[in-house]
């Protein structure tokens, strides 16, 4: 890439690519979590829920002792928050289906 603004534009890409994967690899976490959780595996869903919050760089430890807000305020890119926020949802999801 030459010229001017061509680093940002191959930043700009890298960028992209990353929260393309990202999404990618959280759609398909949640389509297990919920799979599992639907077929009554809580433990294994539970397990996967975990390890993709670890995945997000969230302590799963964190995530039972804080409240959402905390924990959508500690995580700053939008991307991330989001899928935070849809794995939490799932949290709830499996501890309702444990009721």
């Amino acid at each position: 890439m030459t010229g001017r603004g061509g680093g940002r534009t191959f930043v700009r890409v890298l960028r992209d690519d990353y929260l393309m994967r990202m999404i990618r690899q959280l759609a398909n976490a949640l389509a297990r979590i919920s799979g599992l959780r639907q077929a009554g595996q809580l433990d294994q869903a539970e397990e996967e829920l975990d390890a993709s919050l670890a995945a997000l760089g969230v302590d799963p430890r964190l995530v039972g002792a804080a409240d959402t807000a905390l924990l959508l305020s500690l995580v700053q890119d939008p991307a991330r928050r989001e899928a935070l926020a849809r794995l939490l949802a799932e949290r709830d999801a499996i501890r309702a289906a444990r009721a």
